[in-house]
């Protein structure tokens, strides 16, 4: 229910690859579930380390095949041994014996699996098309190494409100307020740049008396759905993954990567503090701004945007445009 109208509306998520897991998350030995778009899935790695993506729900009676184990690169079900290969096909049926032929209909229902940058993505949202599009990856966006660090956690607000807030610049001085000098609030020069399915911002938030190009700057490289590049200082930047859980909940994982200390055992730790300082003084002020905001879902119709928040206007126009929707103003 749109608390603002009074009018039934809700999440909306087009078909797309969404990063679902960190890479490191997922061991050969026992299988990962999790809620990714409001379904429950189960990842596992076959024998050759090939991640995989299902929905978790066993076909056989629904057990969770998350809550399983891997033998020998298949997914086996707690509930009663029922593997499962790659492919989704049926293995074994313990309890008709080993030379069972299981039917069709107990083949897991499979989502296409990439694994790229330090990520587990699947195709998500609706039937996948062939060819499949590229990963909205970004190039020059950090990858893992020895002086980046990562966090993940997941937020109490809405997929479209959360990438509201992570292009937002102009929300800083005040959001932010206790870690900010004063005064730093005129958003010029802003520019933004649409480039198939990616969105480029930059800006600089200012002194009204100074002039433009001076103080904050800010450089915001999106890809559609989730995907963000944001470079902080020459030398620190971060790339980010944002995936919905359900309609109310959203999986955020960030990597830092820093260039300022190089020395070996020190460097990790310098991107782990400031990651930390991120995710543990500036981010929970975001989180307490996108989970409070009505109504809960973003829109163009959602509000009165102006000239600093086009950056958004272009996401939700791209996410329109995926969910095959071209009335103005639809989410």
């Amino acid at each position: 229910m749109n608390e603002a109208t009074g009018l039934p509306h809700g999440e909306q998520w087009a078909a797309h690859w969404y990063a679902v897991a960190r890479s490191p998350a997922l061991g050969r030995e026992r299988p990962l579930g999790l809620q990714r778009l409001g379904r429950r899935l189960v990842l596992w790695r076959d024998a050759a380390g090939e991640a995989h993506c299902a929905d978790a729900a066993c076909p056989h009676r629904g057990a969770d095949l998350g809550l399983g184990r891997v033998r020998e690169g298949a997914l086996e079900c707690p509930y009663h041994g029922f593997r499962y290969e790659g492919g989704g096909a049926c293995l074994a049926m313990p309890c008709e014996g080993r030379d069972a032929k299981p039917s069709r209909a107990l083949a897991l229902r499979v989502h296409p699996v990439r694994e790229a940058h330090g990520f587990i993505w699947a195709w998500l949202g609706g039937q996948a098309r062939a060819p499949l599009p590229p990963l909205p990856w970004l190039a020059g966006a950090p990858e893992p190494a020895a002086n980046s660090a990562s966090v993940e956690e997941v937020w109490g607000a809405r997929f479209t409100r959360v990438m509201e807030g992570m292009m937002d610049l102009h929300h800083f001085p005040f959001a932010h307020r206790r870690y900010v000098p004063p005064g730093y609030t005129r958003l010029d020069p802003y520019e933004v740049q649409v480039e198939e399915g990616a969105i480029r911002t930059v800006g600089w938030l200012r002194k009204e008396e100074r002039p433009p190009g001076t103080g904050f700057r800010f450089d915001i490289h999106v890809g559609y759905p989730g995907v963000l590049h944001l470079r902080f200082t020459p030398r620190l930047e971060a790339a980010v993954v944002c995936t919905p859980v359900d309609a109310e909940h959203t999986w955020i994982a960030a990597r830092f990567h820093q260039e300022y200390v190089r020395l070996p055992g020190l460097r990790w730790l310098a991107a782990r503090l400031a990651i930390a300082f991120e995710f543990r003084v500036i981010q929970p002020d975001d989180h307490r701004m996108v989970r409070s905001s009505l109504p809960r879902s973003g829109a163009l119709t959602h509000g009165t945007l102006v000239r600093a928040d086009r950056a958004i206007v272009a996401w939700h126009q791209l996410h329109r445009s995926a969910l095959g929707d071209d009335t103005p103003g639809a989410s």
